[in-house]
């Protein structure tokens, strides 16, 4: 193997550009979205880095362009679509998906650079470190190439991510297990098995497969005893999702009653494609919502109410008829009292409840008969006035136009005076989002009562997350939590409504149950894995389901809390429901990581068993290591212990209970380099230390190759 790598004589800086921009783009399947983790790295770069540090110069500028070329294709021209054009790459194996493309019919270009690897240190497999792994992207792009991944990281959150990503993925590729029983009995989760697990598209064809799973008319059943029995064999991601809908089915119990679901009396509407409207219009009289009570597994339906219809009546869509409308969020306003009125003061960032296209909904207010606040409404087609009461000088009374500065809102803050008032619901209509006023059973059911809340978390371990946000910066380049103290909110507990723990809670439990329920029926390896994978579902809900998620007026849907890695202070928000199948319900959540799961059991099929560790890399040791290639620490940029501290209670296997001396370790480990490498043994390998040569990538990744031993500085 020669000395000289790649990476020392070129690098294709313009197409890893390229393609690590449209990655940012990716959504379903891409490993940014199994966890939140501050400042990933791009997997373009993170391979392109790799192969150019893994494969050697080939000493021509003809044989370096077609290697280079290989790797990461040639920039092209194509139309964008409004009469201009835009570079892309052609080719290559950086492009998101395009890895897996044959080259002939005999192999990938993926699988061909892997032979290429393993040819280049004598036909094994190269062992490569990342000892400030974070999310993973450096050795799962190391997996990818055929190498053994070496991943490290000091923070328990990054070393959770780490088993996801790397560990557990190969644990269980190419492996598939029969689906559960009570999987299996669910119509609609075997239907989608059927269609998207199995590729069966055809309406016919998936009755047929339907039957044999004993869904159907009874005459469609009795084709299971005429045919093969049906396939029940699935692979990790298919058992994720089934016992995601356990837990949440388990949860819907528990939680129906507290997320009351209204139904609403008018003709049937389509939507998608299939959107348009009745053929007729029908005249008939107003009724008011009703409210649903849930049966006994936590669901509601309109059965009961359209009763009183017959089957003819109900398929003419233009008949009324009751629909359920389940709600999706909630949105609530903090308070203040007006220092000139005392009236109650919502503080609103902006009234626009929707503003997308041509559709504008308008959150109203009105002054109440007695001067004490006011009273909301909602305004369909509304002008383009917005209205605020909350600006960067403070709130503005709607009662006396008195102006509460934010010196005032602060100190009424921290001495435990800021309310919080239900503004208005969103509901799932027939066509799109809806915008109503709360009732008095919804205000009703998002109180939850100390006493409650404390007897249900003396079964969860740590109990209710009450530890403290550290409000002091570690230096005056950190941003994270030190916001949210200037108003009072000094406990991760305060940044969740009391029925936002209560659900958070709920779904811990059941995942925990879980772990029990699969008993003998899997693996130890298949347990530990899947109810590790449903611990990232609840990262995915407080992400989304705390006091400091808001709502997406263009989008109609609740923001991410962290739209940077931060936690600022946040007037208006946002509470999800959990239990529907929009954005920031638990169901989404599971589907999500499903999908990374796929993709992962994909990436890292050819490669050894990595090795995931906690470890500083200050002191860590690590043997026989042929490439080191690495993120730099970000040294006090991120407070480690401020926003991670807020998905570590539910998110993290076995967290640290003391944050405080946690944090400082961490703190002191971010500003050292990575510790000394132990020599490598092992027979007709050299155990004489050399020095290594750091080699500059794009990104801020770092790449060394090692010929040997590699002992660092």
């Amino acid at each position: 193997m020669g000395d000289t790598r790649l990476i020392e004589a070129a690098f294709p800086l313009r197409q890893v550009s390229l393609d690590s921009v449209h990655e940012k783009n990716v959504r379903h399947g891409h490993i940014s979205t199994l966890h939140i983790w501050p400042a990933r790295r791009p997997l373009a770069a993170s391979r392109a880095a790799l192969l150019a540090t893994l494969l050697a110069d080939p000493g021509s500028g003809e044989g370096r362009r077609a290697l280079l070329e290989r790797i990461a294709g040639r920039v092209v021209e194509r139309p964008d679509g409004n009469g201009g054009t835009r570079q892309e790459t052609a080719g290559g194996i950086l492009h998101w998906g395009r890895e897996q493309e044959e080259k002939d019919y005999s192999e990938t270009e993926i699988a061909a650079f892997r032979r290429e690897i393993r040819a280049a240190f004598g036909g094994r497999a190269p062992r490569v470190l990342d000892p400030f792994a974070g999310g993973g992207a450096i050795p799962l792009e190391a997996m990818r190439l055929g190498c053994e991944a070496v991943a490290a990281d000091i923070n328990p959150v990054a070393w959770f991510i780490l088993r996801c990503t790397l560990h557990y993925p190969r644990l269980l590729a190419g492996k598939a297990r029969p689906l559960p029983a009570f999987a299996l009995a669910d119509r609609r989760f075997t239907e989608a098995f059927i269609i998207k697990g199995r590729g069966v598209t055809k309406p016919n064809r998936i009755r047929e497969e339907s039957a044999r799973y004993g869904h159907g008319a009874e005459e469609e059943r009795r084709f299971k005893s005429m045919h093969p029995a049906a396939v029940t064999d699935a692979d990790a991601a298919w058992h994720l999702r089934a016992w995601g809908q356990r837990v949440l089915d388990g949860a819907r119990r528990e939680l129906a009653s507290r997320y009351p679901t209204y139904a609403e009396f008018e003709p049937a509407r389509r939507k998608g494609v299939r959107r348009s409207a009745p053929a007729r219009s029908v005249r008939y009289k107003p009724r008011p919502s009703r409210l649903l009570e849930p049966d006994a597994d936590g669901r509601v339906s309109a059965e009961a109410l359209n009763a009183e219809f017959d089957s003819r009546y109900l398929k003419d869509e233009a008949n009324p008829r009751w629909v359920v409308k389940p709600a999706v969020a909630y949105l609530w306003a903090r308070t203040v009292r007006c220092r000139g009125c005392q009236a109650e003061i919502p503080l609103l960032k902006t009234r626009w409840l929707c503003r997308k296209g041509t559709k504008r909904v308008l959150l109203t207010m009105e002054t109440d008969a007695g001067g004490a606040g006011v009273t909301f409404g909602v305004a369909q087609a509304a002008p383009g006035d917005d209205g605020a009461t909350m600006n960067r000088s403070g709130a503005e009374c709607p009662c006396c136009g008195e102006i509460t500065t934010m010196a005032d809102v602060r100190v009424d803050a921290r001495a435990g005076r800021l309310g919080e008032r239900l503004a208005a619901v969103i509901v799932d209509g027939q066509q799109s989002r809806e915008y109503r006023l709360p009732t008095d059973a919804e205000i009703a059911a998002a109180r939850v009562d100390g006493e409650t809340l404390a007897a249900f978390y003396a079964d969860i371990p740590f109990g209710i997350p009450d530890e403290a946000i550290v409000a002091e910066r570690p230096s005056p380049n950190s941003r994270g939590t030190s916001g949210l103290p200037r108003y009072g909110f000094h406990t991760w507990r305060a940044v969740f409504t009391d029925r936002q723990l209560l659900a958070l809670g709920v779904f811990v439990r059941e995942i925990r149950r879980c772990f029990e329920e699969m008993g003998g029926d899997y693996p130890a390896e298949w347990r530990e894995a899947l109810v590790a994978y449903l611990a990232p579902t609840v990262g995915r809900l407080t992400d989304r389901g705390s006091a400091l998620a808001t709502w997406d007026q263009d989008a109609q849907k609740i923001r991410s809390t962290f739209a940077r890695f931060a936690l600022p202070m946040v007037w208006d928000f946002a509470e999800s429901c959990p239990l529907t199948n929009t954005t920031g319900a638990f169901i989404q959540a599971v589907e999500w990581i499903a999908r990374v799961v796929e993709h992962l059991q994909t990436a890292v099929e050819e490669a050894p068993l990595p090795t995931v560790m906690r470890s500083s890399a200050a002191t860590r040791q690590y043997e026989g290591v042929d490439v080191i290639c690495t993120d730099p620490p970000y040294y006090d940029a991120i407070s480690v212990f401020g926003p991670d501290g807020f998905l570590l209670r539910l998110a993290a296997a076995r967290p640290p209970r003391d944050f405080a001396a946690d944090r400082r370790r961490l703190q002191r480990a971010a500003r050292s380099e990575v510790g000394p490498v132990g020599e490598r043994r092992g027979a007709g390998r050299s155990t004489e230390p050399l020095r290594g040569r750091w080699i500059g990538v794009p990104a801020g990744i770092r790449a060394r190759h090692v010929s040997r031993v590699s002992e660092l500085p």
